[in-house]
């Protein structure tokens, strides 16, 4: 009877050491499920971004303008004459379904006449960014009508401040030292 009651012993303690479950997360195969299976569904609707930005401040104390300006904010322009600079255009860009998208420019107010304001893309880079440069390279003369200043792209960014993204030239034209209305707005807008 001893023997029976050691070799019961030894089979039950064998068999509390071979249940025991590891579950290696990186494989699902090698989960070991048991009991009531069942599975939800779920679905995930993620909201599309679009954000843009100017890099530097192109129009700041510290850029030499005298003005400060930031994406949305008023840009105004004081003295006679031709004034030019440039400014990098970071972007941000995920949309439902993959659908490309443009960036368009426009002012918020008519441009008095006899002044001009000049807008051309002169490079791209890719530095910190992922997407595919589409640029249109033709100089856009600004008014209150959208023109297109990036052609179509794909969902992606273009890294963040000076020498990634689009740099814009920028060519103002006011040799009677007209002033902007005030509230005067450049819009860029990405859709």
């Amino acid at each position: 009877m001893r023997k029976a009651c050691y070799l019961l012993i030894l089979i039950a303690s064998l068999q509390q050491f071979t249940a025991q479950e590891t579950i290696n997360a990186f494989d699902p195969n090698s989960f070991i499920l048991g009991g009531d299976q069942q599975s939800v569904g779920a679905t995930v609707q993620v909201q599309p971004i679009s954000l843009i930005d100017l890099e530097p401040d192109p129009f700041s104390a510290a850029a030499g303008g005298g003005e400060t300006l930031e994406a949305g904010n008023p840009f105004t322009v004081g003295g006679a004459g031709a004034s030019s600079g440039d400014f990098w255009v970071n972007f941000t860009w995920r949309s439902l379904n993959y659908q490309n998208a443009r960036i368009f420019v426009r002012a918020s107010q008519p441009i008095p006449a006899g002044m001009s304001i000049q807008l051309q893309i002169i490079n791209t880079a890719n530095i910190g960014g992922d997407y595919n440069p589409n640029p249109n390279y033709n100089p856009v003369n600004l008014s209150t009508s959208e023109q297109v200043i990036v052609y179509d792209f794909a969902n992606g960014y273009s890294g963040d401040g000076e020498g990634t993204g689009y740099q814009v030239q920028y060519m103002i034209q006011n040799p009677e030292a007209l002033s902007l209305p005030p509230g005067f707005e450049i819009l860029f807008e990405i859709r």
